[in-house]
């Protein structure tokens, strides 16, 4: 079985167990984020959304020609391992909202968080996606905005309904309680090791302008591998 296959198994079995109980909470999922296989796969995918470098400067180039991907992984997989990890403060940066005059803040976390969180990624969303509607389409995997758009053409047509409202939360991301937020995540997973793994995440902190900002309990990481996919999905 090769890596893709390996990966998708375990995936395969994750949601299955949560189907099979929609309220069922998982206590041993941390020991299935440095299983080799599921480290490569989440390299894999975090190397080809590309991206630019963290705090730490380290870009992919530099990994693969200086340090080497196996030997990258290794080291994660042994701070996994030994519980040493801690996440890195995320590097801000701003980008434009078209046609408004303020900024959208993005953090860019170092690519070693960004493999980490795309492994928590890869164990957690076949359990939290058991409890999604069929309508529901933010943040899901094979899920886009074409086929949200289909699915209202197909109510319109089909159910004979006339109105569609548009609507958005000012600084939802920025607002988020962390507190309340992790304990939608308990509802699922009562594995402490992942659980503070995710509070790491969250807690990490921002450096704009080479100025640490410490979160003080609010907002998610916009821009990060983990939010808003995994676990702010649990939130709305």
């Amino acid at each position: 079985m090769n890596r893709l296959n390996s990966v998708q198994a375990l995936q395969d079995k994750l949601s299955h167990a949560a189907k099979q109980s929609l309220d069922r909470r998982f206590g041993a999922l941390y020991d299935k984020l440095y299983r080799r296989d599921v480290l490569r796969e989440a390299w894999r995918r975090v190397r080809a959304n590309k991206g630019a470098p963290g705090i730490d400067e380290q870009s992919f180039e530099t990994i693969e020609e200086e340090i080497g991907v196996e030997a990258f992984l290794g080291e994660i997989e042994q701070e996994l391992r030994a519980k040493t990890y801690r996440p890195l403060p995320v590097k801000r940066c701003w980008i434009d909202k078209p046609g408004k005059p303020e900024r959208r803040p993005l953090g860019i976390p170092v690519i070693k968080d960004r493999v980490v969180q795309m492994a928590g990624k890869l164990v957690m969303e076949p359990i939290f996606e058991t409890n999604f509607l069929p309508c529901s389409h933010g943040f899901r995997p094979n899920r886009d905005a074409p086929m949200a758009i289909h699915e209202i053409q197909r109510i319109i047509t089909f159910q004979g309904r006339t109105v569609v409202v548009g609507a958005d939360i000012r600084s939802c991301f920025n607002r988020i309680p962390q507190k309340p937020l992790l304990n939608r995540v308990k509802r699922r997973i009562s594995d402490p090791r992942m659980l503070k793994l995710i509070k790491g995440w969250l807690e990490a902190g921002v450096m704009d302008g080479g100025v640490y900002i410490e979160p003080h309990g609010l907002g998610t990481q916009q821009g990060a591998v983990i939010t808003p996919p995994t676990i702010l999905q649990n939130y709305c």
